[in-house]
């Protein structure tokens, strides 16, 4: 059976999450499991009747959470809490429970505060094995998933998302928009966002699942990205953590954390399988 990890700190944004989740979950037949983290910091001047006293608090957050947003579900949903930094954490969750998908809420940034901060979210994706999906409070959870953004540019790794976009795209008899887009309009550019292209094609037809192709020029992938999901309504972008990277946008931080920050549509990150860190646990 599949498994879903879910971060949460009972915020409403992690409720959304929870809900996107059990939506998820019953299409795939997916257990889920919530994790709340709990601070180090935190912790250090409690004592034990303290700890004691949270722990309770936290497993009755927990069965509010579960009753107000996954009410209806059948299947399995089982609560952790564990103890240190919350990316370490859940994401060390995701690996000891072999998890299919993560799914938290980003609250996002913006600003300066964009381009000197991190956030949970991204620090959760940029660190788990698997892919993860990030969603903002704004989005409705309800919505299902009708239409998926692929973007596809110039790098080799552009195409390690199409397995689980297409699982992503058949589950909810998604229609997948393939947006080519190209930082440069030099011959190598075009001719391997071109090659990219023709590969996602090629693997959609085979899974018999609706495309629309769209090509741009862009110095800012995720920009363009972003509009054009918005334009089209879009219930879920799919990308890689590692996309290509144009100079103007150096001081803007890596991509995957320019998409997790800035979209209101819900991002699915897939790390670049060369990323993946075979021994595991993070420390």
């Amino acid at each position: 059976m599949k498994k879903i990890i879910v971060g949460t700190d009972f915020s409403k944004t992690s409720a959304v999450a929870l809900q996107y989740a059990v939506n998820i979950a019953q299409k795939v037949d997916a257990s889920i499991t919530l994790v709340h983290v709990l601070k180090e910091k935190d912790l250090e001047s409690k004592q034990p009747e303290e700890k004691e006293r949270a722990g309770k608090e936290i497993e009755g957050a927990f069965a509010d959470l579960i009753e107000k947003h996954a009410e209806g579900f059948q299947g399995e949903i089982e609560t952790k809490i564990r103890e240190g930094r919350v990316y370490q954490e859940i994401t060390n969750q995701a690996r000891y429970s072999d998890a299919w998908l993560i799914i938290t809420g980003a609250h996002g940034l913006s600003g300066f505060e964009e381009i000197w901060l991190g956030s949970h979210a991204y620090k959760i994706v940029s660190h788990a094995g698997c892919p993860v999906l990030t969603v903002r409070k704004s989005f409705d959870p309800e919505k299902g998933i009708s239409k998926i953004v692929l973007p596809i540019d110039s790098t080799y790794e552009t195409t390690q998302k199409l397995p689980f976009a297409e699982e992503m795209a058949g589950l909810f008899k998604a229609e997948v928009h393939i947006v080519s887009l190209y930082s440069s309009l030099t011959h190598h550019t075009r001719e391997k966002v071109d090659s990219n292209t023709r590969e996602a094609v090629k693997h959609l037809k085979n899974k018999d699942i609706k495309y629309i192709t769209k090509e741009m020029v862009t110095e800012n992938i995720t920009s363009s990205t972003i509009e054009y999901a918005t334009e089209i309504n879009a219930d879920l972008i799919c990308i890689m953590t590692e996309q290509e990277f144009a100079p103007p946008n150096i001081f803007l931080g890596p991509y995957a954390q320019q998409m997790v920050n800035r979209s209101p549509i819900p991002v699915l990150s897939i790390r670049t399988k060369q990323l993946i860190d075979p021994s595991g646990i993070i420390e």
